[in-house]
Formats: C-alpha cells, sequence, structure tokens
C-alpha cells in the first residue's frame, strides 16, 4: 500500500480519521494525501415571502483559516515521521473526489461517517455511501461517536 487518500471536511472526525491514517501509513510505508474539497456554504437570501437557500464558495477567511489548519494536520504527520501532503478540490462533487482518488493511485481511501437524519439524506445525500459505491480501491470509513437514533 503505497498510497493513502484522507478525505477530510474538518470536522470532529477530523481527528479520528488522520489517526487511522497514521496508523495505516506508519505500517505500510505509506504517502499520505489529505484530501479537502472546499464545500460550498448554504446561504439564506431575504426576497419576502419566499427566501431561497442558495450555495456559495467560502468567503476568503474561511479559506486560508481551512488552509491553515490542513497544512498544521499535514505538518502532525510528518512530525511522526509519515510523508504527507494536502489537496484541496475546488470542485465538491463525489465524480470529482472519485477522479482524483484515481489520478493519486490511492490504494486505500479514508474517510469519516456521520450520523444524519433521513431527511438530510434525501436533501443532501451521503458521500460516504457514494464514495464506497464508486471507489476503484478499498475505503475505510471511520465512524463518528455520535449515538445513532435510538441506539445506544
Amino acid at each position: 500500500m503505497k498510497t493513502i487518500v484522507v478525505l477530510l471536511d474538518l470536522s470532529d472526525l477530523t481527528f479520528k480519521v488522520l489517526k487511522q491514517a497514521h496508523t495505516l501509513a506508519t505500517a505500510f510505508h505509506s504517502e499520505v494525501i489529505i484530501l479537502h474539497v472546499l464545500a460550498k456554504v448554504p446561504v439564506v437570501v431575504d426576497v419576502g415571502l419566499v427566501s431561497p437557500v442558495i450555495m456559495q464558495d467560502p468567503s476568503p477567511e474561511v479559506l486560508h483559516h481551512q488552509t491553515e489548519q490542513l497544512f498544521e494536520l499535514r505538518d502532525s504527520l510528518i512530525k511522526f515521521g509519515v510523508r504527507a501532503s494536502v489537496e484541496q478540490l475546488g470542485d465538491a462533487s463525489v465524480a470529482a473526489v472519485l477522479a482524483e482518488t484515481r489520478r493519486r493511485n490511492a490504494d486505500l481511501i479514508i474517510l469519516g461517517s456521520h450520523h444524519h437524519s433521513t431527511i438530510y439524506h434525501l436533501l443532501v445525500g451521503n458521500v460516504t455511501a457514494d464514495v464506497l459505491q464508486g471507489a476503484h480501491c478499498p475505503v475505510l470509513v471511520v465512524p463518528s461517536d455520535e449515538d445513532v437514533q435510538g441506539e445506544k
């Protein structure tokens, strides 16, 4: 296993996902590519009775902050002897992410899975499921610590 691509959304799962990447990269002497998708931000436009939600690119301040976070994460892996790099993708589609993992010759994809409601999945979709369905290599899914509704 030469190349591990880690899909990060800079959420509460970031540390758990990176920990898995570190463990596997150390064991297999792999390179880690941290791939962050520049997700659009929902903004409500107030136009009276109907207030549509439009998707906008993140502000320059948010983009700068995210970039700094990603370089800190990369540096933390490098500090512990893991070859690591960072890439940000402007296209937030699953197809673009999968194309990038193929281009990078990923031997493994690691990503986190959030628990969301059924309504969320209907409206937004499930990136994890789409990656699992379309991936060209094995995928390691790191679960969140959140309890699933009704389960303990």
